[in-house]
């Protein structure tokens, strides 16, 4: 049975919807509304929303990984070169933690922005998934993006495992900043033209920034000689 409200499918016999938790018409008549509330569909047709695979939810991590690498390293460059000596007179440990609050930040700026303002980043909208609101199937906005993100950082130990297994053992596949932000990954098909323009868009961003930290620091590509 699909939900009316939210249009999410329901194995049958359910008295209640699991992604929005409304009470679902019994089969014996009870009226319900006439049609679901609109919202994001997991593709262009008018089937229900599809929960996103763990695998492609990796997969656009990966992505995404890349990219902001690229924008670490672009980065890193142009603070080298400008301050060139900026590390001295620093103990290792201060040097290791500025560099690691500077991937902090660079990272939840990325998907906060991209997943708030359009509930998708680079590597989700070319492996064609989306953030919504779990209630209301919306964009989730700066709000829920920002809880979700900062949670990012705990699902994320070890290596992504705490939020694999509470992804895994969850019935609509959230993990734990899901939970706090009240959203919900779904899969969505993106037109061909959109996901040709949004790929070339993530190759020329990653060659801009070597090519920017080539510019920058030209002895970072050199090669030593034996």
């Amino acid at each position: 049975m699909f939900c009316p409200f939210c249009g999410v499918k329901n194995e049958d016999g359910q008295t209640q919807c699991f992604v929005c938790t409304k009470k679902l018409p019994s089969l014996n008549g009870d009226a319900g509304p006439a049609r679901p509330r609109s919202m994001h569909r997991a593709t262009l047709s008018n089937s229900a929303p599809v929960m996103a695979r763990l695998g492609d939810r990796f997969l656009a991590l990966i992505l995404d990984t890349i990219f902001t690498s690229s924008i670490l390293l672009v980065s890193s460059a142009a603070v080298l070169s400008r301050w060139p000596n900026i590390a001295q007179g620093f103990s290792t440990v201060m040097v290791v933690s500025v560099a690691a609050a500077s991937v902090v930040v660079i990272v939840f700026l990325y998907h906060w922005i991209l997943e708030g303002a359009f509930g998708a980043t680079m590597g989700k909208a070319i492996i064609g998934v989306r953030v919504t609101r779990y209630d209301s199937g919306r964009v989730p906005g700066l709000g829920s993006a920002a809880v979700r993100n900062a949670l990012r950082f705990v699902d994320a130990l070890p290596f992504y495992l705490i939020g694999f297994f509470v992804a895994v053992f969850s019935r609509a596949r959230r993990r734990i900043g899901d939970y706090a932000a009240n959203t919900v990954v779904l899969e969505q098909a993106v037109p061909l033209g959109e996901r040709i323009t949004v790929t070339l868009l993530w190759i020329a961003g990653i060659s801009a920034a070597v090519w920017g930290t080539w510019a920058l620091c030209p002895a970072w590509f050199q090669l030593p000689l034996r």
